[in-house]
């Protein structure tokens, strides 16, 4: 045969391309590939920060006094906390508040951890009537709608079959074993209950567990009040001006809702509604500065106790909109370091 002249060139560089586009797709591949596991590789270092951080924080609530602010970082507890619910500390004591102030790890660290008391949030659980109407507004609930979401949280937790006027009962709910009649757990479960799963309640879950617990008591206390919290009740406040009110909290130049515009939250309804030192129950979250990586657990301090100094009630990792506006960090060499554990110092 013949060969024609005038193809040898197209073919070859028709081959050339062909070899080109199979060796840039194959440095894409490996370009990629070696993104995801750098990725995966600050993702576990910063995870196992995280999981460091927990750690530290839960040991220092176990082994510092605890005060009417947060820890007595470096003191000791003595008979006269006894009486008053917290240790006496000078003024100027290192303090690990308690109310969400955020802390950085430590000065290497990417991490930013907060201890919230239980009395930084709204008991979501409440049985006062006045009281879960206020936080069910605050919420974005219509106010026709609050004792149908009272009923239906009281037949949820009730041992009883009998429906209360407006509420749900086994009959009202699709899902089996619903409702579970026993008290509830965490703030989460109030979007299994009739009507709050489908209500602004539960519209943003980080929002929810950022803002509410289930408490002994409706009580609330200015100075550890968080600032979720205070987002809520402020919703025509800047995220700036809500900063600055938390601040002004926290350093007690404001001292009542009442000033903020929110009286009813100010109201003792009820014997168990006292101030009291914080804690057993406290929550943690530690997070990330863009708060990509953000866990929320609530724990329980059982320092009496011979089998476990300390009881996890629930663990989540929570996230979107709301979560990221309000606990960012926009400079992390803004955030003040946690204070360091201390050893048990006897004084003589």
């Amino acid at each position: 045969m013949t060969p024609r002249d005038g193809y040898a060139l197209p073919l070859t560089l028709a081959a050339i391309i062909v070899i080109a586009l199979v060796a840039a797709i194959a440095a894409q591949q490996v370009r990629t590939s070696t993104r995801t596991i750098t990725d995966l590789t600050d993702q576990l270092r910063l995870r196992t920060q995280m999981v460091s951080a927990e750690n530290t924080l839960i040991y220092e609530l176990l082994t510092e006094p605890m005060t009417q602010r947060g820890l007595a970082v470096g003191q000791v507890s003595d008979p006269l906390s006894m009486v008053l619910g917290g240790a006496v500390v000078s003024d100027d004591t290192p303090i690990l508040r308690v109310n969400g102030t955020a802390y950085r790890f430590s000065p290497e660290s990417e991490i930013v951890v907060r201890a919230y008391d239980d009395q930084s949030f709204f008991n979501i659980n409440s049985y006062n009537p006045d009281y879960s109407s206020a936080v069910l507004s605050l919420y974005g609930v219509p106010e026709v709608e609050h004792a149908r979401f009272a009923a239906a949280l009281r037949d949820y937790q009730d041992e009883d079959g009998l429906r209360t006027l407006g509420g749900a009962e086994a009959g009202d709910y699709e899902v089996g074993g619903l409702p579970t009649n026993k008290p509830l757990r965490d703030a989460l479960e109030v979007c299994a209950i009739k009507y709050w799963d489908e209500s602004a309640v539960c519209a943003d879950p980080g929002r929810l567990l950022l803002t509410a617990r289930t408490r002994g008591n409706d009580l609330m206390v200015h100075q550890l009040v968080s600032e979720p919290v205070l987002d809520l009740m402020m919703p025509d406040a800047s995220a700036q001006e809500v900063r600055d009110v938390f601040a002004e909290f926290s350093n007690e130049t404001l001292t009542s809702f009442n000033q903020i515009g929110a009286p009813e939250f100010d109201v003792i309804r009820d014997p168990l509604s006292i101030v009291s030192a914080p804690g057993p129950v406290l929550t943690l979250l530690i997070h990330t500065p863009d708060t990509r990586l953000t866990h929320r657990v609530v724990l329980e301090l059982t320092p009496n106790s011979l089998i476990s100094p300390f009881v996890v009630h629930s663990k989540y990792a929570i996230g979107g909109d709301y979560t990221q506006n309000i606990l960012r960090i926009e400079r992390l060499d803004d955030v003040a370091p946690l204070p360091q554990p201390t050893s048990i110092r006897t004084e003589r």
